[in-house]
């Protein structure tokens, strides 16, 4: 295949059937239109990280075999692949948590990691929606606005990163307006942010780092793929591990207000919430097991650590 062009089929019927893997459709296969350039830098990584993919001893992957059991199998039959996650310490999270100890981890960018869990302490447990789209995506101004009308439709208290140079999109007088209600911050410790109490759901890009931290931490979410691997990654969360709901675009090619609030609203308090909820929980100790002692993910890190000390 012709590594600088990826078709995707035009037919939004058309379901395509890969081994191991559900039915996609052309919304739920990886996407690489928002970078149309094969030289770029991000494309160029996204493509050549394969090229030698047959000549490698190991290939770690920060998932768990029980996550993607029937994938992690089928690759493991052609390739030397490990399954050594989650690699988030969500685990030492939870203890920082209890003895009030607001260490930092090494974040892309800088964090008020003291200010933002204050004010999460303040509020109920499972009432704040956390927002975040990570450090590349950049939404539109129109989808910014989108956002921001749901959230304050919803009533819900809500934390949402936006990030500096993307604070402009931001409705005019939103921030004032909605103080009371919720906390925009620039950067923020999402590890201890999704282990904390008091989120009820995470609204997110479904970024693998996101995704596998969510699913870690036991958060329901609320899927809003930009790019790449995010569509695939939503369509697992959505319709295989079935820990969130993944919003519609409308007619105009965004999401609305009303989607917006409709998936805030049933993942908070609607009729799929408990089920949601049980089947975050569930993989949740399932990612606990995976890294602890004799867990899945263990025995991998172990069999690797021995087979690097038997190279002459």
């Amino acid at each position: 295949m012709d590594q600088g062009t990826i078709q995707l089929p035009l037919d939004k019927s058309v379901t395509v059937k890969l081994p191991s893997m559900p039915a996609l459709e052309s919304n739920d296969l990886p996407d690489l239109q928002y970078f149309p350039d094969p030289d770029s830098v991000i494309t160029r990584t996204l493509l050549d990280q394969f090229s030698n993919i047959d000549k490698v001893d190991f290939i770690l992957f920060n998932t768990f075999e029980e996550l993607e059991d029937e994938v992690a199998t089928w690759m493991a039959e052609r390739w030397p692949i490990k399954t050594v996650g989650p690699t988030a310490p969500l685990l030492f999270v939870d203890k920082r948590l209890e003895n009030g100890n607001d260490q930092q981890g090494n974040y892309l960018f800088e964090t008020n990691a003291e200010a933002c869990l204050k004010w999460l302490d303040e509020r109920e447990t499972c009432s704040v929606v956390y927002v975040s789209f990570g450090s590349i995506a950049a939404p539109g101004e129109d989808q910014i606005e989108e956002v921001a009308e749901a959230l304050l439709r919803s009533n819900c208290k809500f934390l949402w990163v936006v990030r500096e140079e993307e604070e402009s999109k931001l409705p005019k007088n939103f921030k004032s307006e909605s103080s009371e209600q919720g906390l925009i911050i620039n950067w923020c410790p999402q590890l201890e942010v999704l282990a904390h109490r008091a989120i009820a759901c995470f609204l997110t890009h479904c970024g693998w780092n996101s995704t596998i931290e969510a699913l870690s931490a036991g958060v329901p979410m609320i899927a809003v793929p930009q790019w790449v691997d995010q569509t695939t990654n939503a369509k697992f969360i959505a319709d295989v591990w079935q820990t969130g709901l993944r919003v519609k675009l409308n007619d105009k090619g965004f999401v609305g207000r009303e989607e917006f609030e409709y998936c805030i609203r049933e993942i908070t308090e609607g009729e799929r919430e408990k089920k949601i909820r049980r089947n975050a929980k569930k993989w949740k100790e399932l990612a606990i097991q995976a890294v602890g002692e004799g867990g899945s993910s263990c025995r991998n890190i172990e069999d690797f650590a021995t087979s690097l000390l038997s190279i002459p």
